[in-house]
């Protein structure tokens, strides 16, 4: 088993199986004051093979946590389970999405979202908080 894709998206939704995205891959978030929405939906997809689904318990947990890049506490996370499709020789895509339209992000900077999963590897989906706005001359 293994992540195919993971990436952020203006927005995303899964319907019998399908993967429906809106502006994806987004690396860039602009706004004027902070902390600030994220505004983006995360997107996952985990590709496994005949002999993954042939293992036995299809329900597998996963965790996602958004921190910065370089060192400091976690800013939000998300946790659940999902399942493998099909029958025991079976090989698929199992899409999820998650939006995460509320989720705050304190201040400019380089942030990433760790995706892990039960059989999964670890992977980070990262993305930088611009500021749109300079500071006031005043605050000197």
């Amino acid at each position: 088993m293994r992540v195919a894709a993971a990436f952020l998206a203006d927005a995303a939704n899964v319907r019998e199986g399908t993967l429906g995205v809106l502006s994806g891959f987004i690396n860039t978030i602009n706004r004027e004051e902070y902390p600030a929405m994220l505004g983006a939906t995360l997107v996952v997809v985990v590709e496994y093979d005949e002999n993954e689904a042939r293992r036995g318990d299809p329900d597998r947990s996963f965790r996602a946590r958004c921190e910065p890049a370089v060192g400091g506490a976690e800013l939000f996370n998300v946790e659940g389970t999902f399942s493998l499709g099909g029958g025991n020789d079976s090989f698929g895509y199992i899409p999820m999405v998650f939006p995460l339209n509320e989720a705050r992000v304190p201040s400019p900077g380089s942030y990433r979202i760790v995706f892990e999963g039960t059989g999964l590897e670890r992977v980070d989906v990262r993305f930088y908080a611009n500021a749109t706005s300079l500071p006031s001359l005043d605050d000197e």
